[in-house]
């Protein structure tokens, strides 16, 4: 029984041994229910504030190769700064969702992205925002952050730090400047977001002896930016600073003539468009029609769209963030609108064509396909342009993964190429891939059916077929496929104006097709001749047709079922 006493006792003070010796103390800079403020320009001066905010350490395991919560074998000291040796002085070291402060779990910390640091815990306090740590203190030298360490560069499509080899062939960091400068890793920490955006070159900078930089008439704080050099453009160096720090007025290329070319095209396409919705409505008979509805719906959104971009063409150097991000919103929604309505449009046109002798449809049903058709159409574009604006109108935090949109930090549209891609090139890439199908179905249905049947005998007949399917093109957007292609493709933007222009003047080819058909013109030469009864029919091909045809494509093959056949060109 005494043996068995002793041995507890001995294997408890082991235990207890073994603990304190792999016991890791870890310093935090502030006490609970505090936080370390790094909106100064010094370590030496921040401040520990009052904050709701938890210490959430970003812990990494390489064992579990996992983040994983504090271990049990740390202890934390609360409000206790690094005692530096000598010939080193206390830097503060932001942290950020772009730079996160990783700890590992034998409470090291590195730092740069490939660890060109590594602290122990006994030269380094943590907290939420920033660390505070003990660096070399060198002789005449400035401390300035470098956004991503040594090694490394910022890759901007994937908006984020990429390893790679520093080179003596490099562009040099800060090059206006005969100071010595000690790099150190690290992105700014912003003080109304996390929001981070390139604001110049490092070329023509001044960099002062506190560590500031005088920039494009911009001050900015040593804590307020870092520099890097961006892989896609040719490794030359940046300054990276909080989004408040950017100009206003982005940089125009004023002097290109295709920036106007573009923005004027798009005005004269929102014009047809308008002019296509008053031609329209000279066809009573065909407001009914399910079609006619889904085509003005996407008219009206296409024309909404347009007039916006071009205000963002245009303007977007004079507006205000204020004005900016609501513009580019509601252009966001509208062009999504167009283009979930020209699916429905794709998807009604092939619906009639499916079959050669279609059977009109009631009003009922007409009316009850349309609340279908708004629901899908109106109902996409809510959910996605919705959601972008949502997120974007969210606080930024460190925490969050979410891709924001970005509207007006860079311009009146997307940041960047990454967050058009999610929120607007990927979702209508998406439903033009879907068009493209209904389109090929379509005119398989038109050439295997009418070509090899006997609805189509003339050569004359023939042709028109032949420009029903090119119609078919324009009306069912799948020229838009280019806009698509272009931005994935890249290269020079010269190579894709000719693609570009088509699609700024959609507006112009949709009138053509749908706002200039025979029976508007009929209706037209009606109103305006003395004579209104004198054109009120006309021969085509030897068949009669009156001046109340459909002014769409796809609404004569439903309006009488008994016909045979309506000339090809009032088809479309």
């Amino acid at each position: 029984m005494t043996l068995m006493i002793f041995l507890s006792i001995l294997s408890a003070l082991t235990l207890s041994s073994f603990f304190v010796t792999s016991q890791i103390i870890i310093q935090k800079c502030c006490r609970n229910g505090e936080e370390l403020s790094v909106s100064v320009n010094s370590a030496f001066e921040s401040k520990c504030v009052p904050s709701n905010v938890v210490w959430k350490p970003f812990i990494y395991s390489p064992t579990q190769r996992r983040v994983i919560p504090i271990p049990l074998a740390w202890t934390i000291q609360e409000g206790i700064k690094p005692q530096c040796r000598e010939n080193h002085a206390l830097t503060l070291v932001p942290c950020s969702k772009y730079s996160p402060c990783i700890i590992f779990d034998d409470g090291n910390v590195t730092l740069g992205s490939r660890g060109a640091v590594m602290l122990t815990p006994t030269e380094y306090c943590a907290d939420s925002k920033a660390l505070i740590i003990c660096m070399a203190q060198k002789v005449n030298t400035i401390t300035v952050y470098r956004c991503c360490g040594d090694n490394a560069v910022f890759h901007e499509n994937r908006n984020s730090c990429v390893n790679q080899r520093d080179s003596e062939d490099d562009p040099p960091l800060l090059s206006n400047t005969v100071l010595k400068i000690d790099f150190i890793p690290g992105f700014p920490r912003c003080r109304q977001s996390d929001n981070i955006t390139i604001i110049s070159e490092t070329k023509g900078s001044v960099l002062n002896l506190d560590g500031g930089l005088n920039i494009d008439r911009i001050s900015l704080p040593p804590t307020q930016y870092c520099v890097e050099r961006v892989k896609e453009l040719n490794n030359n160096a940046k300054v990276f600073a909080c989004s408040e720090y950017a100009p206003q007025r982005p940089e125009l290329h004023e002097m290109d003539i295709w920036f106007m070319i573009y923005p004027v095209s798009i005005i004269i396409s929102a014009i047809f468009l308008a002019i296509t919705l008053a031609t329209s409505c000279l066809l009573p008979a065909s407001h009914h029609v399910l079609h006619w509805r889904c085509q003005t719906h996407y008219i009206v959104c296409l024309m909404l769209g347009d007039l916006l971009m071009a205000v963002i063409q245009l303007a977007s150097g004079s507006l205000t963030s204020g004005i900016c991000k609501p513009i580019a919103i509601l252009a966001h929604f509208f062009f999504l609108g167009a283009f979930f309505w020209l699916n429905t449009m794709c998807f009604n046109i092939w619906w009639t064509f499916r079959d050669l002798r279609p059977a009109s449809l009631e009003k009922g049903q007409e009316t009850l396909r349309l609340r279908i058709y708004a629901c899908y159409a109106w109902g996409g574009p809510l959910l996605v342009a919705g959601l972008a604006a949502l997120l974007d109108y969210l606080p930024a935090h460190s925490n969050h993964t979410f891709l924001r949109p970005r509207f007006g930090e860079k311009r009146c549209w997307f940041y960047g190429d990454t967050e058009i891609l999610a929120y607007f090139h990927g979702p209508i890439g998406v439903l033009l891939i879907i068009n493209i199908i209904f389109f090929i179905a379509t005119a398989r249905e038109l050439t295997c059916g009418f070509w090899k049947g006997e609805f189509v005998k003339s050569t004359t007949e023939r042709a028109a077929l032949g420009r029903v399917c090119l119609k078919l093109v324009i009306v069912m957007g799948v020229t838009w496929i280019a806009d698509v292609i272009s931005w994935v493709v890249g290269g020079p933007k010269y190579l894709w104006y000719f693609t570009d222009l088509l699609n700024a003047l959609q507006g112009l080819f949709i009138f053509i097709v749908v706002g200039w058909q025979p029976q508007i013109r009929a209706n037209l030469k009606r109103i305006f001749m003395k004579n209104p009864h004198s054109n009120t029919r006309r021969v085509v091909n030897g068949l009669s047709t009156t001046s109340h045809g459909m002014p769409s494509i796809g609404d004569s093959m439903t309006q009488n079922p008994t016909t045979k056949i309506t000339p090809m060109e009032t088809i479309c």
